[in-house]
């Protein structure tokens, strides 16, 4: 039997759940994906499932939520539910590496924000031999 998500128990969860669903499907691109075939093919996949949290907790940022809205979207992560209902490890580490989670998508934003707003003027830097032609 294949693996199934437990629900949110509040509205806040409900409300998070459906931002993440929004956010992965942008990042893997299926339009239609529902949170049952997310969780389903992310959950049990821890590598492919951290990825999933780092680029959707990106793309979340880039959307304009703030790293506090990030965090609460990240809590209702397919790897997030599965590791605290399906293998019962407890809250607060979790939610320590959403924290890190999203501290890290930040840095990555702020990284990519500040090398966009080098000076107009200034040349690219240029190696010889390694021109196109």
């Amino acid at each position: 039997m294949a693996a199934k998500p437990k629900e949110p128990e509040n509205e806040a969860g409900k409300q998070a759940r459906q931002q993440y669903l929004e956010q992965a499907r942008r990042v893997v691109g299926e339009a239609k994906l529902d949170y049952t075939a997310l969780y389903q093919r992310f959950a049990q996949n821890d590598w492919a499932a951290i990825k999933l949290d780092d680029t959707v907790a990106l793309a979340a940022l880039k959307a304009g939520y703030s790293p506090k809205e990030v965090v609460g979207i990240l809590h209702q992560s397919p790897y997030l539910q599965h590791q605290v209902h399906g293998n019962r490890v407890p809250l607060a580490p979790m939610s320590q590496y959403v924290r890190s989670t999203v501290m890290k998508a930040v840095q990555r934003l702020e990284k990519v924000q500040a090398t966009q707003q080098k000076p107009q003027g200034q040349a690219p830097l240029r190696q010889s031999g390694m021109e196109l032609e």
